[in-house]
């Protein structure tokens, strides 16, 4: 059936994303990660091949990694999140994983956050809310509320 189909083609999609729903160090890590393959590849690109890198894969646009993410959350991730989680709202916590996490990327981006600063893992969510009065008071990664 199709929209069986459908349906397990966007839970693979999910599960293919789902390091955006993690606890923010988990998610902040892998970003991290990503980003500097992307950027290797460009350089790569760049050096090799002597073509001019696409953004994403452009270390110059490093420092703008946190405005990247949202783009992706915002471009990609949530519709997939939402329909999921309407579909079934057991999908709930991937939805609200992704919703903290943007908020906690767009702070970076509204600080400018250096790539340095985020990949040096100095970048917590006590230092992301310092100049916040309310973010994300509510534990979002399980019972103890971790999520540093």
């Amino acid at each position: 059936d199709g929209k069986q189909e459908h349906a397990a083609s966007m839970m693979i999609t999910g599960c293919d994303l789902s390091a955006i729903t993690k606890p923010w160090e988990v998610q902040r890590m892998v970003a991290e990660k990503i980003a500097s393959e992307f950027f290797n590849q460009g350089d790569i690109e760049r050096d090799k091949f002597g073509h001019t890198p696409g953004y994403m894969y452009d270390r110059s646009k490093q420092d703008e990694l946190p405005k990247m993410q949202v783009g992706f959350i915002d471009n990609i991730c949530m519709e997939l999140y939402e329909s999921l989680e309407k579909a079934n709202p057991l999908f709930r916590p991937l939805l609200d994983g992704c919703l903290s996490n943007r908020r906690n990327w767009s702070n970076l981006g509204e600080r400018r956050t250096s790539f340095a600063d985020i990949s040096s893992a100095n970048i917590t969510l006590t230092s992301i809310n310092t100049s916040r009065e309310v973010l994300d008071t509510e534990p979002t990664d399980g019972p103890e509320g971790g999520g540093s």
